[in-house]
């Protein structure tokens, strides 16, 4: 939590989880994977990692496999993901999903 969070008082904190729920009820497609991405990310970062592989079962299940080749590599990168949490080795967890949610970023213009 952001250390301004933690002196807001209920009423503002209602508030602020209030704008978060409908900001995520608003975001398009490609914006809630990015988001995903960021939760991921931020997830491991703060050793979270139960977190960052429950984000990376939404990533998985949000797979179309109507396009069974790039769905495909997709799955085996997530996957990999959760290997390299479950070994331990979280740094290279952390590298592919960043720089897949740059790649992400740049491909739909966003921030």
């Amino acid at each position: 939590m952001h250390a301004a969070l933690r002196y807001q008082t209920p009423a503002t904190r209602k508030g602020v989880k209030h704008y978060q729920h409908n900001e995520i009820l608003n975001a398009s497609p490609t914006e809630l994977i990015l988001k995903l991405y960021d939760l991921a990310i931020f997830s491991i970062r703060k050793g979270n990692f139960e977190k960052a592989n429950r984000v990376l079962t939404e990533l998985i299940s949000a797979l179309n496999f109507d396009y069974r080749e790039i769905a495909l590599g997709f799955f085996r990168l997530y996957r990999y993901c959760q290997d390299q949490l479950y070994q331990g080795n979280s740094k290279m967890a952390l590298m592919i999903l960043q720089e897949l949610r740059d790649a992400w970023a740049k491909a739909f213009h966003l921030t």
